[in-house]
C-alpha cells in the first residue's frame, strides 16, 4: 500500500503544471548542508543557502572537495553557483563558476523578455526553449522533467526518473521517512532520498568515477 501511495505521489509531482512552482514548497527552508564522501572517505562539503526578498528566492550553492592519496592532494574541486527564482517560483537566472582541478568551467542562464532562456556555458551556448530544470537536486521539480541542464557546464542532459521505494533512514540520529528516486541518462546515474513530509532532500548517491555519497549534516 505504501508503494502505491508513493507512486501516486510521484505521478502527481511528475505531471503537475509548472505554474505550481515547486520551489515555493520550500518557503521555510534556510539552509541545507551535506558532507561529501567518495568511496566512504570524507572529501568535502556542499552547502545550500536560501534567501528571500520581496518574493524573489535566491539559492547559493557552494561545493568543495579535495581527494588525497597518502596525505597528498591530487584532485581539488571548487564550485559556486547562484539560482534566482521569480515571484511565480520559476527560474529567472543562474550562474556558476567552477574550478575542476584547475580547469575553469562555467554556466550562465538568463530569461529574456520573451521568456526564452539564453544560455552561455562551457558545453552549451544559445537559446533554449525546452522545458528543463537546473541540476539542483535539492529542488524536487527535477523529478517531473525530461531534461536537466548541468549547473557546472550548461551541458544539456536527457533523463529518466523512476520511483525506487520508500525507506526509513537515520538523519542525525532521528528516523526519517523518505522516498527514493533514481535518475538515469547519459552522464547521469544518481539516487536521491526526499523526506516524505515536505520533499526536502535528505541524501544523494552519485555513481561516477567512484561512489559519491552526500550525507545531510544540517537542515533548517
Amino acid at each position: 500500500m505504501n508503494k502505491i501511495i508513493s507512486l501516486v505521489l510521484f505521478i502527481v509531482i511528475a505531471f503537475s503544471d509548472a505554474s505550481n512552482a515547486h520551489v515555493q514548497h520550500y518557503a521555510n527552508l534556510n539552509e541545507i548542508k551535506f558532507e561529501i564522501f567518495r568511496n566512504d572517505s570524507k572529501v568535502g562539503y556542499h552547502n545550500i543557502i536560501f534567501s528571500r526578498d520581496k518574493g524573489i528566492l535566491t539559492v547559493n550553492n557552494e561545493i568543495e572537495f579535495d581527494i588525497k592519496k597518502l596525505g597528498i592532494s591530487f584532485y581539488k574541486y571548487q564550485s559556486k553557483g547562484t539560482e534566482v527564482y521569480d515571484q511565480e517560483g520559476l527560474l529567472f537566472s543562474f550562474n556558476s563558476q567552477t574550478s575542476d582541478n584547475g580547469k575553469i568551467k562555467f554556466c550562465d542562464i538568463k530569461k529574456d523578455k520573451n521568456k526564452k532562456y539564453l544560455i552561455n556555458g562551457t558545453h552549451y551556448q544559445g537559446i533554449f526553449e525546452e522545458n528543463f530544470v537546473i541540476s539542483s537536486y535539492w529542488n524536487h521539480e527535477i523529478l517531473k522533467k525530461h531534461t536537466q541542464i548541468s549547473g557546472i557546464t550548461c551541458r544539456v542532459k536527457k533523463q529518466k526518473v523512476s520511483f525506487v521505494k520508500d525507506e526509513i533512514i537515520k538523519i542525525n540520529g532521528a528516523s526519517t521517512a523518505t522516498s527514493i528516486f533514481d535518475i538515469q541518462g547519459k552522464y547521469l546515474n544518481t539516487q536521491i532520498w526526499y523526506r516524505k513530509s515536505d520533499m526536502a532532500i535528505m541524501k544523494q548517491i552519485l555513481n561516477q568515477k567512484g561512489i559519491w555519497r552526500y550525507d545531510l549534516s544540517k537542515i533548517n
